[in-house]
């Protein structure tokens, strides 16, 4: 069966990888990728050709391709937001990937969502657009999460908690559920929330200390 075709917007290492990603775990090929034009300084990306995205209607057509958006979460989100939207409006459908191995139960999934190996998303979850969770998450049951947020590697919430739009949880943050993480709320890695945030608020937990005088062999 021939496999389906996209363009990957972006010329970034996450880009790359989530290429190697969708045509090793899904029947998706990445035939190019595009990027706006001030950006284009090459007409080759990672053996691939590039693309202005100006001009991506005229070779790259959106009855014959999707859009997948390799972008990360550079300025809490917003940038894959805004070329979320962009591509929309140009027609096209937001590709997304699930890796093979996420546990699922999900009653809503939205378009454009990156979901790496390892994940849990459990009973009732309702997923809506252009997300990136990673390896090692647990999204619990009856968790609602909104729009353009980024769950780094190893992020727990708990059951029936809300995040809302373009948040951002660092390596092993925890939620207590059920809570309210607002909008554009930055949860450091290694965080524990235990009560609603507030938007555009910075949580990060008390910093690790090195104690200059000890050895770790005087430790253990």
């Amino acid at each position: 069966m021939a496999k389906k075709k996209c363009v990957m917007f972006g010329l970034t290492t996450f880009a790359q990888m989530l290429r190697v990603y969708m045509e090793r775990y899904s029947d998706v090929e990445v035939e190019a990728y595009i990027v706006d034009a001030q950006y284009k300084n090459s007409d080759e990306f990672d053996g691939l050709p590039v693309e202005a995205f100006e001009n991506i209607e005229k070779v790259y057509p959106a009855d014959q391709y999707s859009v997948i958006i390799g972008l990360g979460y550079s300025k809490m989100n917003d940038l894959r937001k805004q070329k979320f939207l962009q591509v929309k409006e140009k027609g096209y459908a937001i590709q997304g990937f699930i890796h093979p191995s996420v546990i699922e139960s999900m009653k809503e999934c939205g378009e454009g969502n990156i979901i790496f190996e390892g994940a849990v998303l459990g009973y009732n979850v309702k997923l809506g657009n252009g997300n990136i969770i990673w390896n090692g998450c647990n999204i619990s049951h009856e968790s609602v999460i909104g729009d353009f947020n980024h769950f780094s590697a190893g992020t727990t919430l708990g059951g029936k908690t809300v995040v809302e739009n373009n948040c951002f949880f660092g390596m092993n943050s925890v939620i207590r559920g059920p809570k309210t993480v607002a909008d554009y709320t930055l949860v450091g890695a290694g965080c524990y929330i235990s009560d609603n945030t507030e938007p555009y608020g910075v949580y990060v937990p008390a910093r690790s200390v090195h104690l200059e005088n000890k050895k770790s062999t005087d430790m253990m």
